[in-house]
């Protein structure tokens, strides 16, 4: 019989207050890791017309210091995993057309956390993304530091 060749998964759970990380091993024990970073614990809501270009630092830094000991314990090779749900902000207006194969690469999402970037600077070419709220923002943010951080080159959705 041959060796399941399923790879790894690390499902992550974003919601307003936590992230909860599942990682899922074939022929493995499974880990749960809750994080206390979400969509509405990065940067204030009301009023929201984009972070500032501190406080992205400091949601950067943040993030960065929540996910660092999830490294050692996902495998080389793993999938980074999402539900649809979980990407509901960034698909509020069309925002993100990046979707191939069930999947949104690296690159998208390194472009759009480049525009989250460019409006907390305060350039106007970057306004209009689509999704310019906390919770897309704070998204973007936390698929970018993942995506880096943990060695994934895309985003996929949960079949």
């Amino acid at each position: 019989m041959p060796a399941n060749t399923a790879p790894a998964t690390l499902h992550l759970h974003i919601a307003a207050r936590e992230t909860v990380a599942e990682l899922r091993v074939p022929g493995g024990e499974g880990q749960r890791f809750v994080l206390p970073i979400g969509c509405e614990t990065l940067w204030p809501a009301p009023g929201h017309s984009g972070p500032s270009p501190l406080a992205l630092e400091n949601a950067i830094q943040t993030v960065e210091d929540q996910i660092e000991g999830l490294h050692r314990h996902v495998p080389a090779g793993s999938r980074l995993v999402v539900d649809a749900q979980t990407l509901a902000p960034l698909q509020h207006a069309g925002a993100i057309r990046g979707l191939v194969n069930g999947a949104i690469g690296l690159a998208v999402i390194e472009h759009e956390y480049q525009q989250l970037a460019a409006r907390a600077m305060g350039a106007p070419s970057a306004r209009g993304s689509g999704f310019e709220h906390a919770a897309g923002d704070a998204l973007v943010l936390i698929l970018r530091e993942c995506l880096h951080h943990l060695g994934f080159d895309a985003v996929h959705l949960a079949a």
